[in-house]
């Protein structure tokens, strides 16, 4: 295999290597993935934290590696056995590299398994039972929900898309105490956005989404207003309600970054 083939078959066992390498594929995107994915679950797992930082970024550290670690296997089973029920699939790998993960998915599988179970292993000895059993069944949940995603191939599958997007977001927030508004504040951050997305893509074009982004253009106004409507939602909210404007710092965040790329897509 040339060497770039031979890289991404070692991403197959590596966390994060197949999600920049298959998925990611550059600098800008994975600087994009840290904003939309690392910021709303570093601030919202470590609200309510009553630990020392040093702790909260071991132990984020670890709930990490060990989502990621199997939401990429989520990945990996989409690339190479869930395409095969597609009309017309996205093939992210050449015929050698899927070839070498039908030579080696046991091995593949059982690898991913142990470095997740490893994680929780180190885990449970800072933390009480309760919290691993809760961490555990949300990972397990989010195994559950992407099997059934690679399972469902056809355009109804959509419906479940959006929820397991929020599921690779739920298990961080096990590592602190948090209500339900903090919840959907982690849910509005990008799961529900990438959710509604999701309906104006042209195999799926499901009504009023399918409008309102008819083409890749349209997205970048699509990503602003959404986040600024978010606020002119939640800001409201929170002041009529009693609520601190912190929780929102992910959000106000997201929609400077969209508006920015709105501008910045303008002026080319």
């Amino acid at each position: 295999m040339k060497q770039e083939e031979r890289n991404i078959s070692a991403a197959f066992y590596i966390p994060f290597a197949y999600l920049y390498s298959v998925r990611l594929r550059s600098i800008t995107k994975l600087l994009s993935w840290l904003l939309l994915y690392i910021l709303p679950t570093a601030f919202y797992s470590s609200m309510g934290y009553t630990g020392d930082a040093w702790s909260f970024a071991l132990q984020y550290t670890l709930v990490l590696i060990a989502t990621f670690t199997l939401y990429e296997t989520g990945y990996i089973f989409n690339d190479t056995l869930a395409i095969r029920r597609e009309e017309h699939p996205s093939l992210r790998l050449t015929e050698d590299q899927t070839a070498y993960f039908f030579a080696h998915r046991w091995t593949i599988l059982a690898t991913r398994l142990f470095i997740a179970a490893a994680c929780l292993g180190i885990l449970s000895t800072v933390h009480h039972t309760s919290y691993i059993v809760h961490l555990s069944l949300s990972l397990v949940i989010m195994l559950v929900l992407f099997a059934l995603y690679n399972r469902w191939r056809n355009r109804y599958n959509v419906f479940l898309y959006v929820w397991l997007v929020f599921s690779r977001f739920v298990p961080f927030m096990c590592l602190a105490g948090h209500g339900a508004f903090d919840y959907i504040l982690l849910f509005v951050s990008y799961p529900l956005l990438i959710g509604l997305e999701r309906f104006s893509m042209p195999s799926y074009r499901w009504g009023l989404m399918g409008k309102l982004i008819p083409d890749e253009p349209s997205k970048a106004r699509f990503r602003a207003a959404y986040y600024c409507l978010a606020l002119v939602i939640l800001v409201p909210y929170c002041l009529c309600s009693g609520r601190t404007l912190y929780p929102l710092t992910p959000i106000a965040i997201l929609a400077v970054y969209r508006i920015l790329r709105l501008l910045n897509n303008k002026s080319i």
